[in-house]
């Protein structure tokens, strides 16, 4: 009633609740009480299970990059499509000889991290391994991507690499190719003929200087 009058015509079905909002406002609070419990107790369950478990916390992470893919793939319909990334470039060597590049390079670094991968000969070989799957695969000049890279590490090297580690090992490569990594283009020659040495010190100009040595 509004002054002593009837409701405009329709006024009662806009302050009705919806079957939903009934049953959401009749459920027992104890019932609501019950099923909150539960939810938490399946979130620590989960937690506890992903500290314990890595192949368990690796396919929960892989569900969300894919519904994170899904939702980016959504909102990027009608737009124009981002130029593909552009590889790193890479010197022709072989698996040995990137191996040995590294080898050398962290044999002038004094960081701790440096030091730890030089007592780690087999994740030496992992990186040249990588190296070389990478510039397998970006010969057209397009960066490759996690898929192709652990692919190829697995066809051809019999490496077995996580979504996760596929990417580390993708940036390791760029890194190392940087401006003063161990591989690195080779600057030209100032005669104009570039330097192709195969032997272990091979284009140490593509090396950070060494500090000098006590």
């Amino acid at each position: 009633m509004r002054d002593g009058g009837a409701l405009p015509a329709g006024a009662d079905q806009a302050h009705r609740l919806t079957a939903d909002e009934l049953a959401f406002l009749l459920r027992d609070p104890m019932l609501r009480a019950r099923e909150a419990e539960r939810a938490a107790k399946s979130n620590r369950s989960r937690t506890e299970r992903r500290a314990a478990d890595p192949a368990y916390a690796e396919r929960l992470r892989a569900g969300d990059r894919e519904r994170q893919r899904r939702r980016r793939l959504r909102d990027s319909i009608g737009r124009p499509e981002p130029p593909e990334p552009v590889a790193a470039d890479l010197p022709d060597l072989t698996v040995a000889q990137a191996e040995a590049r590294l080898t050398d390079h962290l044999d002038g670094r004094p960081s701790a991290q440096a030091a730890q991968l030089r007592g780690r000969p087999d994740r030496i070989r992992l990186y040249a391994e990588a190296f070389v799957a990478y510039r397998i695969l970006s010969a057209g000049g397009v960066r490759p991507t996690r898929g192709m890279l652990a692919a190829l590490l697995k066809s051809r090297f019999g490496r077995a690499v996580t979504p996760s580690q596929v990417q580390k090992l993708r940036d390791h490569v760029e890194g190392f190719a940087m401006a003063g990594g161990p591989w690195a283009m080779a600057s030209p020659h100032p005669s104009g003929t570039a330097r192709t040495r195969s032997t272990r010190k091979a284009d140490t100009d593509s090396h950070a200087p060494r500090p000098p040595r006590p």
